[in-house]
């Protein structure tokens, strides 16, 4: 870990969920920011063509092709994993936002949601320490107790009977998860 870069990556976690740059618009290209930032690059294409939500792989993995000297299926996979990341980071900040003023019970539910996420970014983290050592088994483990993790967040505010506002991150990281599993096995 290095926790010297965590302010920085929260910041940018933070930044990006300001701006509006969410995986989903910006694959549609309404992005306040210009939808990410240019064409994607033939190689990010065809890896992201063969994922179960391919606009979502191109939308994350595209603007962050420039930093890979070869782009292969681990490239892709660790664009993915740290777009994964990042949006686990923005809806932990997401949670502290609605918490704010929300009611009792679905202020119990949300703190469940942060936990969950917390034990996300966790399991992500083990997912890229194994996707360094290209260890598949490991990576695809993590990355399935990683969609565990959040998945469920929806529980307690489907017992309490109150509105979960963390669905829509919920389905976008349920996305992101599954396309990096299935990057997993292209390794």
């Amino acid at each position: 870990m290095r926790p010297a870069n965590a302010p920085l990556v929260l910041l940018a976690a933070a930044a990006l969920l300001s701006a509006g740059l969410l995986p989903q618009a910006a694959a549609r290209g309404k992005g306040r920011r210009g939808g990410g930032g240019g064409p994607v690059p033939p190689a990010v294409n065809d890896i992201c063509g063969r994922t179960p939500f391919p606009e979502v792989c191109k939308s994350t993995a595209g603007r962050h092709a420039a930093k890979y000297p070869v782009i292969d299926n681990v490239a892709v996979l660790n664009m993915q994993v740290d777009a994964f990341a990042r949006r686990t980071a923005q809806a932990r900040n997401h949670v502290k936002k609605v918490s704010r003023g929300a009611p009792p019970t679905q202020t119990q539910a949300l703190s469940f949601c942060d936990t969950m996420y917390m034990n996300t970014e966790d399991t992500i983290g083990a997912a890229q320490r194994a996707i360094s050592f290209k260890d598949k088994g490991t990576a695809k483990i993590m990355l399935q107790l990683a969609v565990q993790d959040f998945a469920s967040c929806d529980r307690p505010f489907q017992e309490a009977g109150a509105p979960n506002p963390m669905l829509k991150f919920d389905a976008e990281l349920n996305q992101m998860a599954n396309n990096c599993m299935t990057l997993a096995n292209m390794i």
